[in-house]
């Protein structure tokens, strides 16, 4: 997705949110167009042919997602702008200034094993001081980092692990 399709899915997601008068609605808002664009993932190609007319579209949209009226309108406002390719991008920003109304901080953590509860606990409170909000954490097993953990969080990563180590090792005893 080039820089410009970027920002006008950010703009569009901006939009979207800002109709949300509340936390609990935004949540309400994000997960009926989440839902809606799984349900349409299946009509992609008939939702972005050019050959297809706007109200063959949007009466697709109207019998598709009778019971979504927030987002079946968000979605003919976007038919009609011919911007429904930018669907996925705007799910996921939408997604993200939900994340940011409910301080919600989004990190991965892979570990060389499955790590304890007792761990997962103890990173999610480090990145919870480090970052300042709610830590919610996808956990991965990845055997190749050998030990210790790897983490990306708010587009930082911090590589913990042995396997890291060992690089840096390499790379100073070859200098």
């Amino acid at each position: 997705m080039n820089s410009s399709d970027r920002i006008l899915a950010q703009r569009y997601a901006k939009a979207y949110d800002a109709l949300a008068t509340s936390n609990l609605q935004a949540q309400a808002r994000a997960e009926e167009l989440a839902a809606a664009s799984q349900a349409l993932a299946g009509a992609q190609a008939f939702m972005t042919d050019p050959n297809v007319s706007v109200p063959a579209k949007t009466g697709f949209l109207r019998e598709a997602l009778v019971s979504a009226p927030a987002a079946q309108a968000f979605l003919n406002t976007l038919v009609q702008a011919k911007r429904y390719n930018l669907l996925g991008q705007i799910v996921r920003e939408v997604n993200a200034l939900l994340d940011a109304r409910l301080g919600i901080i989004r990190a991965e953590i892979s570990s060389a094993v499955p790590l304890t509860d007792a761990l997962k606990a103890h990173a999610e409170s480090v990145l919870s001081a480090r970052y300042g909000g709610k830590v919610a954490a996808v956990y991965h097993t990845d055997p190749a980092l050998i030990g210790g953990v790897k983490i990306l969080c708010r587009g930082e990563l911090i590589d913990a692990s042995l396997k890291r180590q060992f690089e840096k090792m390499q790379e100073e005893l070859t200098k």
